[in-house]
């Protein structure tokens, strides 16, 4: 179940894949929290629903290499990254009433959910 030799190469992709979908993430993020002023919490909900389909097409085909297409895909990686919203919008909140400053609640949030992503991907959708 754990081969050394297959996943730390997944990791690796994974996190090329994650550091554009971070960089997305945060243009939109920011876009809309201080140029168009909207509230954080929104402003982040909008930019993480924006990499939705950028990470089904590049995990599933470079991080994951998964060529075989199953119709339960779509459904299932809708379920983890659905979750992974859930998941972010909270922690996201959370830290934010911690700290008050958006930055890094961006950054816990964004952490958390990379890390319920590769996980739900992995073993649940691309498996």
């Amino acid at each position: 179940m754990l081969d050394g030799r297959k996943l730390v190469p997944e990791i690796l992709r994974f996190i090329v894949v994650s550091g554009i979908a971070f960089a997305i993430d945060a243009g939109v993020y920011l876009l809309l929290s201080e140029t168009f002023e909207m509230d954080g919490s929104w402003a982040k909900r909008i930019s993480f629903g924006c990499i939705s389909v950028w990470g089904f097409f590049a995990h599933k085909h470079f991080t994951f290499r998964h060529r075989v297409f199953r119709t339960s895909e779509p459904i299932r990686f809708a379920i983890v990254y659905l979750a992974g919203w859930i998941l972010n919008s909270y922690v996201y909140d959370a830290t934010i009433d911690l700290d008050h400053s958006s930055k890094p609640a961006f950054l816990v949030a964004t952490f958390a959910w990379a890390c319920w992503n590769f996980i739900g991907q992995k073993w649940f959708v691309f498996r």
